[in-house]
């Protein structure tokens, strides 16, 4: 049931392709510098695709038989936190283990996945879903069906499934992985190598940031993926990519394999138009002010600054994001040609008697269920605020929503409220022991709080309006849930975990009732959600149906969005013209990294300094340059979840990691742009050099394969 693409082919490098795509763009992209057989990539169980994994928020691969994985230091910044303390700030100063005893847990949220098998399961997920099916009917009817087939499908010991959806809802996969729970760390060079230039650099070129790392998968003696234990063996992964000493050069072929997170390029135009003019500026907003509050804590205190490094990172990013997306949107009329485009397909269906009957209202009604979406998700973008901004009322939310689904069987709680999911739970309630941060979590709670008391009526819930007021407005409230809370204790924000809805209603303590209190907003609004879902899953197929015929109308393959599952994209290493009369060259080497060497963050440790000095004689020189290549530009199409993606050569070996995109680019997840979009990677040979210039790292440059020859 999955789509059919055609054979008449664009030549631009965008797409995220789902690799049985392959043999039939491959052709032509053999002609461009693919070497291997395209029906190889087809099957993503086998090498080199079959060493792609996921960490749930990054890309990763295999890179020995050792279990050893690459992936990008902004990937690992949470195992770094989870491993820091004002005595030992790894987040800020790195770390390398010698030997295998020395390798650390990243702590028990970290997780790793190795797919090994995709199903198609449309006709399991559609078998009970009729036309005209009320939508929540719909909604809940797929849900049943998802959970039946994850539920059969993690009969199988140390496997998570997931169903995901394709064809704009349409058609359905099951993908079953291997999960597992012992993930360490080996390698994370310091943050002003790993991140150097800060957010200053980022999403910018030129750049020279050392962004890798190296993690150890680890499973029991027997082989079983279990949680860590000191007997526990590496596990021997069945592919694993091999290293390219060679490295990337300009105009050679480079393809990139990961797990994008999700893009909106196939979105109607109404959404784009929303997010530029009415959320992003909000959002804006909103991030600026946490930021403010979290850099003021971690500037003043060396604990704060081991326990906020990674969430300052996060939401400086995000927030760098919307900068560029906003400015990406604003040029060259990208708003309006969003909306030429969709313009031209409504046209091509009304052009036809059969085509208009067949989709035209069912694209009036989509766009209808957009607009009414918007208008409540703009209303509660505080309010989503509210609740990400305080770690303990996330807590106690989860805690009213675990005691609200217990007593049902489990096949019919809510999707994250199951058996499967109470592990996983416990384990973001234990890591909170080293994460959590009250004096900073009062403070942007406070502002959160404030900004929601501002709101119109119609944006505010009573039940909460009520809770503080009842404690004498917005500061009594923040003295009353900070003064010592109790679930600031690992041990009673998992004995919270066990009780009932009873017990949580009787419970005195502030928290569990403000939780309470959102709950009688948030329950109803979750049941409306879930008859929008319905909605969208009968209604997004038809525009993704239309869209496919007009696109295959006009000699071209029409790729899927990314949804956080494995694609290919294919391009090469290519400079670009950000501007009338300025052109970017496509690497960046050692020299250019000490040239820019100044204040934080574009300080370096005096190690590398001092490495430096003979970097033009190091064994990782590209000749070319007359130096060690640092971090290079691409045309490969990625999005967030892309970061730690390999970055492959025409044979399928690892030349480097991706992870990030140029200024121009950021807009790309809603419209891409040929010329400009480009992908920013780091070089495998400056992996190399830096590892070569740290005492102890022998053992991991041999495993790497990028150590001296001795001939």
């Amino acid at each position: 049931m999955f789509l059919a693409f055609f054979a008449i082919l664009s030549f631009a490098d965008e797409g995220m392709w789902l690799p049985e795509q392959l043999p039939e763009i491959g052709p032509a992209w053999a002609e461009r510098g693919l070497e291997i057989d395209p029906e190889t990539l087809a099957d993503p169980l086998q090498a080199p695709l079959g060493a792609i994994v996921s960490l749930g928020f990054c890309s990763a691969s295999f890179v020995s038989p050792d279990g050893l994985i690459a992936t990008n230091h902004h990937c690992v910044e949470g195992f770094l936190q989870y491993n820091s303390s004002a005595e030992a700030n790894r987040h800020r100063d790195g770390y390398l283990a010698t030997s295998r005893d020395e390798e650390l847990p990243v702590g028990p949220a970290g997780r790793l996945w190795v797919v090994e098998k995709i199903e198609d399961v449309t006709d399991a997920m559609l078998a009970r879903v009729r036309p005209r099916m009320k939508d929540s009917r719909r909604n809940a009817r797929l849900e049943e069906a998802e959970k039946r087939l994850i539920a059969d499908c993690e009969m199988q010991e140390n496997r998570r499934c997931r169903v995901t959806a394709y064809d704009g809802g349409g058609t359905f996969r099951l993908i079953t992985s291997v999960e597992i729970k012992d993930v360490r760390l080996v390698y994370a060079p310091p943050m002003s190598v790993g991140q150097f230039g800060g957010e200053i650099d980022n999403w910018m070129w030129p750049r020279q940031s050392g962004d890798f790392a190296l993690l150890r998968a680890y499973v029991s003696p027997e082989g079983r993926a279990v949680p860590h234990a000191e007997n526990n063996e590496p596990f021997r992964p069945p592919h694993w990519l091999r290293v390219n000493p060679e490295g990337a050069s300009p105009e050679s072929f480079v393809m990139i394999a990961g797990y994008p997170g999700r893009t909106r390029r196939h979105a109607r135009a109404r959404s784009l138009r929303w997010m530029a003019e009415d959320y992003l500026p909000l959002q804006r907003d909103v991030l600026q002010e946490i930021i403010a509050i979290l850099d003021g804590h971690a500037g003043g205190d060396p604990e704060a600054a081991a326990r906020l490094g990674a969430p300052i990172s996060r939401l400086k990013n995000a927030l760098k994001n919307s900068d560029g997306l906003l400015a990406g949107l604003a040029r060259g009329g990208l708003l309006e040609a969003k909306q030429a485009r969709e313009d031209e397909v409504l046209a091509w269906v009304d052009a036809d008697r059969a085509r208009a009957r067949r989709w035209r209202a069912s694209l009036d009604a989509q766009d209808e269920l957009i607009a009414r979406e918007q208008d409540d998700a703009l209303k509660e973008l505080v309010l989503t605020w509210a609740g990400r901004s305080a770690d303990l009322l996330g807590v106690t939310t989860q805690a009213v929503r675990w005691a609200q689904n217990r007593p049902k069987p489990d096949i019919q709680r809510e999707i994250g409220y199951q058996d499967r999911d109470l592990e996983r739970t416990r384990q973001r309630f234990e890591a909170m022991e080293r994460t959590l941060h009250l004096p900073s979590d009062r403070d942007v709670f406070e502002a959160i709080l404030t900004r929601y008391r501002a709101l119109p009526d119609g944006g505010r819930i009573a039940a909460l309006d009520a809770f503080i007021d009842d404690q004498g407005g917005v500061s009594e409230t923040i003295e009353l849930l900070y003064a010592d809370p109790s679930l600031a204790k690992t041990e009673a924000r998992l004995a919270l975990l066990d009780l009932e809805l009873e017990d949580l209603r009787a419970s005195d303590d502030p928290w569990v009732q403000l939780a309470l209190a959102i709950e009688i907003w948030a329950g109803p609004r979750r049941e409306a959600r879930k008859a929008d879902a319905g909605a969208h899953q009968r209604l997004d197929p038809v525009w993704f149906d239309a869209l496919n015929l007009w696109t295959r109308e006009q000699g071209r393959v029409l790729y899927q969005d990314a949804n956080s599952t494995l694609r290919l994209t294919l391009g090469h290493v290519e400079g670009y013209s950000p501007e009338d009369g300025l052109f970017a060259l496509p690497q960046t080497t050692v020299a250019g990294l000490l040239a820019k060497r100044g204040p934080v963050p574009f300080d370096l440790p005096e190690r590398v300094v001092a490495h430096a000095e003979g970097s033009r004689q190091s064994r990782f020189v590209d000749p070319a340059l007359g130096d060690v290549p640092v971090n290079f530009l691409t045309t490969l199409d990625i999005t967030g979840g892309n970061s730690g993606s390999a970055v492959l050569d025409g044979q399928g070996r690892l030349v480097g990691l991706a992870f990030d995109g140029n200024w121009e680019s950021i807009a790309s997840d809603w419209v891409f742009l040929p010329g400009l979009t480009r992908a920013i990677c780091v070089d495998v040979r400056y992996l190399g050099w830096v590892l070569d210039g740290t005492p102890g790292s022998d053992a991991l440059l041999k495993e790497l394969g990028l150590h001296e020859d001795p001939s």
